[in-house]
């Protein structure tokens, strides 16, 4: 059986206020799904995160209708699971888009809910639209969807659940850091336990793609949700869908996997050094203008460009005054390119000698600012029984701060805090105190 593997497709998402047209998340679906046609693929499937939000906009459902119509006219079914991004929360019952598609004959999704006792695992219902697995060409997939901070342990529930037998695939709405052992992820049990019940995992969630062995694979993210997914990271690898052969008559791994890219908007990654004119009184900002222009031109910019300008190097902030947006406006209209993203992330910005904004280094990242003010706090008003921890406290702080600038949805947030020691420790502290 051949499998076309997509994930993290995000229609309708938003990006640099709009300046970016969320049809490029659609338009990247639509070639992947005149692949599956082109490639007479028997399944595709779709391992969640399909939109960027449950509360979609009509263009974005119509957008969904338009891409996955095709598959429904040439009789290729669509398997899917719903994402974080798809549905409120985990434990919401509300209907959603995905639902509605799957009542309206587009795709077929798999879930799998939980009661007190375990998972309800229920074979896919044709009169209904539902259930939690489907059995096609002899090959079962399993949708186990997003889990949340429970997914080792709600995978081997479910796995356990399900009668062994043949050819499996499962579908699970989980990154990459699973695999790594760390933060709640899957242990060198758990994984021998899943290779030994499944023939594939198709993975979702994290935008970068891997591999991992023989038998499991995150297809990365087609289209850029932000910027930042189109640096070296990402780009050193194929990202967009995978195409996967598996035996229909044995469990076993795939006969064959591989990632391929798909065509998405050229985005172009320039870091620029703001040493040289970041101590200027005069005309400082415009010479750093300048020398953006002049380094990105170089890089071959186009009308169709998105531009993520990372500055770095020292700036003194008493000498220029640096608003990113303003001057990512100038850049859109001197290169005429779709949009300019500026990041000062890595930027220092000189205090000055008569500062008394932070004491010690004068040379300080925005983060490092951040960090400071959020210890600052700390130390004014501690948090009672954890006094001895405020490095911790501020790095899960810095954490949650960078979930809320990503826009992260609140359950992956809620995940975070829930999977963290600190959290229970400040719970058991105000469960003694009561």
């Amino acid at each position: 059986m051949k499998i076309l593997h997509v994930a993290d497709i995000h229609l309708g998402r938003e990006r640099l206020s709009g300046k970016l047209p969320d049809s490029d998340f659609a338009e990247a679906l639509g070639h992947i799904v005149n692949i599956a046609i082109s490639e007479n693929v028997d399944v595709f499937l779709i391992a969640g995160d399909l939109f960027d939000s449950p509360q979609i906009h009509p263009p974005a459902l119509k957008q969904a209708i338009t891409c996955l119509s095709p598959l429904k006219g040439e009789g290729i079914p669509v398997l899917a699971i719903e994402g974080n991004h798809d549905r409120v929360s985990l434990q919401s019952a509300s209907p959603t888009w995905m639902r509605y598609l799957s009542d309206e004959g587009y795709l077929h999704l798999l879930t799998t809910p939980f009661a007190p006792d375990g998972p309800v695992l229920l074979p896919w219902d044709t009169g209904r639209r539902q259930g939690s697995w489907i059995e096609i060409n002899g090959i079962r997939f399993i949708g186990a969807g997003y889990l949340g901070a429970g997914t080792p342990k709600r995978v081997r529930a479910i796995l356990e659940g399900i009668e062994s037998g043949g050819p499996t695939v499962l579908v699970l709405h989980a990154g990459p850091d699973y695999f790594v052992g760390e933060g709640g992820g899957f242990s060198k049990e758990d994984l021998s336990f899943i290779k030994d019940k499944v023939s594939y995992l198709a993975l979702g969630h994290i935008h970068k793609p891997m591999i991992h062995e023989n038998w499991a694979c995150n297809p990365g993210s087609p289209e850029n949700c932000r910027l930042q997914e189109d640096g070296k990271s990402y780009a050193l690898h194929n990202r967009g869908y995978a195409l996967v052969v598996i035996c229909e008559t044995a469990r076993r791994p795939p006969e064959s996997m591989e990632i391929r890219s798909n065509p998405r908007r050229p985005v172009i990654i320039e870091t620029l050094d703001c040493s040289p004119f970041g101590n200027k009184l005069k005309g400082g900002l415009e010479a750093l203008r300048d020398s953006a222009v002049r380094a990105l031109r170089q890089r071959g910019t186009t009308p169709d460009s998105a531009v993520l300008l990372c500055l770095s190097g020292t700036l003194n902030i008493g000498r220029i005054g640096l608003d990113p947006d303003m001057l990512a406006s100038e850049l859109e209209e001197k290169l005429g390119v779709k949009a300019v993203e500026v990041s000062t992330e890595k930027l220092q910005l000189f205090q000055g000698r008569n500062s008394s904004a932070l004491s010690g280094p004068e040379l300080v990242t925005r983060e490092e600012l951040e960090r400071s003010a959020i210890l600052e706090i700390l130390s004014e008003d501690p948090i009672g029984g954890l006094e001895e921890k405020a490095e911790e406290l501020a790095s899960l702080f810095m954490e949650l701060k960078e979930h809320v600038r990503d826009e992260k949805p609140p359950e992956e947030t809620a995940d975070v805090l829930a999977g963290h020691h600190l959290t229970a420790e400040l719970f058991n502290l105000r469960k003694g105190a009561l």
